[in-house]
């Protein structure tokens, strides 16, 4: 009896054994499908934060290119409506469609009225195009339209400027500027709200630009000579009549010879007293005297991105004229300077600065408004009889010599205007910290 209970009860046990196991197997199955679901969950939470990381990434990197960008773009010349390089009267530089600097040095921003009628600062900015690379848009007493790009499947970034200084800051010669950077297409970048629902990256960048003046000690003389000086016959007019300047027609470190007799300063000012001849302080190395009056190193001021770098074989006028007219005042001669065409060159409103790295040669007429300044000899001749007239200041580190009739005129106004309003703007050192 036993023996067969034994066996009759052996089917149970199995059937309790096999149901023991699948309740077993099913929780496994369920532990391990929560371990599956947590780590999809992990997966998916992980590959959001690696886009928002992207995203951020490619606003912040977008908005550092969109800073160099337009620091690049307010040291270059003339720009259309799409910040391409332009000649064309009608159109300025990007420095005078965005920014005034008053002569205290004083920078503002230009403003234009809205559709409400209220003041807004003139911004510009660029759109990452998938098929043509940055497009931009640098407009003159208007809002800020994006540039029209055609739509892609990729992420186009964008870029915008601004100029968010008020009266509450004021620095002479500096200016904050704010570049906000976005991953895809908004109004560029000005709406937050809009580019955190549509889920895209957007960064903003605060820096202060400052600008370099690119005459930094101007001269009080029209003319001044390192060496000797040969005034010529009938002899190289001379005219200063500026009494906050000091009245001074010349400083030279040599000698001065020549005929004084088409040279004027102040009335009752006997030319010989307004001369400063063998002057000790010009007693010094070419190199500085370049540095008294620019204020930093010769291959340092060469290198500054405003300064435009010009190689002419022969006579330099063609070449002078049209990079005036493409918006650059700063103009570097690489070697000697030869200028043998009747030009007419700058204004007292927008004079030039000219640098040749080497010998200055004017040959005949010509009406130039600026400052001249060579890095060897320099020489006038003119025997036409035409009006051969500098207005400004002439500066030489080596020898000079005048043959026929030619006059440099001081003008304050113009060395005033290279020194407060022209220069290059350069990123001031750790200012993202002082901006916030």
């Amino acid at each position: 009896m036993s023996a067969a209970a034994n066996t009759s009860s052996r089917p149970g046990r199995r059937s309790q054994a096999g149901a023991a196991t699948l309740v077993v197997v099913m929780v496994l199955f369920f532990v391990m499908a929560m371990m599956a679901a947590f780590a999809n969950r992990n997966l998916v939470f992980e590959q959001r934060i690696a886009s928002n990381y992207f995203r951020s990434s490619l606003a912040f990197e977008t908005a550092e290119a969109g800073a160099e960008w337009a620091i690049a773009a307010l040291n270059g010349g003339r720009v259309d409506a799409a910040c391409l390089p332009s000649s064309a009267n009608g159109d300025g530089t990007l420095r005078q469609r965005v920014m005034n600097i008053a002569d205290n040095r004083i920078i503002s921003r230009v403003m234009f009225l809205d559709a409400s009628n209220n003041q807004q600062p003139i911004s510009f900015g660029c759109v990452r195009s998938a098929a043509n690379g940055w497009v931009c848009a640098c407009p003159a007493g208007a809002a800020l339209v994006p540039p029209a790009v055609a739509p892609s499947t990729q992420l186009q970034p964008m870029f915008a400027v601004t100029l968010p200084r008020t009266q509450a800051y004021i620095r002479p010669g500096v200016v904050r500027m704010t570049v906000t950077g976005c991953t895809d297409l908004t109004t560029l970048c000005a709406n937050t709200a809009t580019a955190a629902t549509q889920s895209l990256g957007q960064a903003d960048i605060l820096l202060e630009l400052a600008l370099v003046s690119a005459l930094k000690m101007p001269p009080a003389t029209p003319l001044t000579v390192r060496g000797a000086t040969n005034l010529g016959a009938p002899g190289l007019g001379l005219h200063n009549a500026d009494v906050a300047a000091g009245a001074l027609l010349l400083r030279g470190g040599g000698v001065v010879s020549g005929s004084l007799d088409r040279s004027d300063s102040v009335p009752g000012t006997p030319v010989e007293q307004a001369m400063l001849s063998e002057d000790q302080s010009l007693n010094v190395p070419a190199a500085t005297m370049f540095t008294m009056f620019f204020g930093m190193p010769v291959a340092q001021y060469r290198d500054q991105p405003s300064v435009r770098i010009i190689n002419c074989q022969a006579d330099c006028s063609n070449q002078l004229t049209a990079a005036y007219q493409n918006g650059f005042r700063q103009l570097w001669i690489e070697g000697n300077l030869s200028i043998g065409t009747n030009i007419v060159l700058g204004t007292a409103a927008d004079p030039v600065l000219i640098i040749s790295n080497g010998a200055l040669q004017l040959v005949g007429p010509m009406l130039i408004t600026g400052v001249l300044y060579a890095r060897g000899n320099a020489s006038w001749t003119n025997g036409s009889g035409q009006p051969a007239l500098l207005t400004g200041a002439l500066l030489s580190e080596g020898d000079l010599s005048a043959t026929g009739t030619a006059d440099i005129s001081y003008h304050s106004g113009v060395i005033h205007e290279l020194n407060a309003r022209t220069g290059s703007f350069v990123r001031v050192p750790g200012s993202w910290m002082d901006t916030q």
